[in-house]
C-alpha cells in the first residue's frame, strides 16, 4: 500500500501512548469509522471531554492519516493479517491492534458497499452472448428480410455482483459499436505509449 508520509507519520502519532492516551485513542478510532460511514461527523471528534488534553494539530492529523489509512486499505480489500502487520511495522502495540482489527473486522463489508456506491467503477464485461434474428415481415411492410443481433453482455462489479446488458442492434449498428471499441483501443494505445 502506498501512503504518504504524513498518514505514515499520523499512524505512528496513534502509537504514542503518552500522547493519546488509551480512551482519546478508542474515541479516534471509532470516529473515523462511523464517519466513513456518515453516522458521525468530523465535529463528533472534538465532542468527547478526553480529547481536549490531546494537541489539536496532532488529533487532526492523526484522525486525517487514519481515516486515509482504512480507505486505501478497503479500496485494494487489504486482508487482516497485511494490516496488522502494517500497523506492527508502525510501532503500534498488540492491544491496539487488536482494537483496530475488531473494527476492520466488524465494518468492513459495510464500508466497502458504501466506497462500491460512491466510486466510478465501471462494470466489467466477462461475457459475450448472442444471436441473429431474421425480421421476414412486419405489420406495416410485407418483406422485410432484416437481420437484428441480440446481445447479451454478463458484467461484474466489486465483490463479485454479477449483472446482465441486452441489446438488439442491425448489422450496421454493430459494425458501429465494432469500429468505434477499435477507436478506443487505439486511442488507449496511443496514450500508454506517450506515458
Amino acid at each position: 500500500m502506498n501512503l504518504s508520509e504524513d498518514v505514515l507519520k499520523g499512524i505512528e502519532t496513534l502509537s504514542d501512548e503518552k500522547l493519546i492516551n488509551d480512551s482519546v485513542f478508542k474515541h479516534i478510532i471509532d470516529t473515523c469509522f462511523l464517519v466513513i460511514l456518515k453516522k458521525k461527523t468530523e465535529s463528533d471528534l472534538f465532542d468527547n471531554k478526553a480529547v481536549s488534553s490531546v494537541d489539536t494539530i496532532a488529533l487532526k492529523q492523526t484522525y486525517s492519516a487514519f481515516i486515509v489509512f482504512i480507505l486505501e486499505s478497503m479500496k485494494i480489500n487489504y486482508d487482516q493479517s497485511s494490516i496488522s502487520d502494517l500497523l506492527e511495522e508502525h510501532k503500534l502495540s498488540s492491544s491496539r491492534i487488536d482494537f483496530i482489527s475488531n473494527y476492520f473486522k466488524e465494518y468492513r463489508v459495510a464500508i466497502r458497499k458504501h466506497l462500491s456506491v460512491t466510486n466510478f467503477h465501471f462494470p466489467h464485461i466477462i461475457d459475450v452472448n448472442w444471436r441473429l434474428d431474421l425480421f421476414m415481415k412486419s405489420n406495416a411492410v410485407e418483406k422485410l428480410n432484416t437481420p437484428v443481433y441480440l446481445i447479451n453482455l454478463t458484467t461484474e462489479q466489486e465483490e463479485n455482483v454479477k449483472g446482465k446488458v441486452q441489446f438488439a442492434a442491425t448489422l450496421d449498428q454493430l459494425q458501429d459499436l465494432v469500429f468505434k471499441l477499435r477507436d478506443a483501443q487505439k486511442q488507449i494505445e496511443r496514450s500508454s505509449i506517450k506515458s
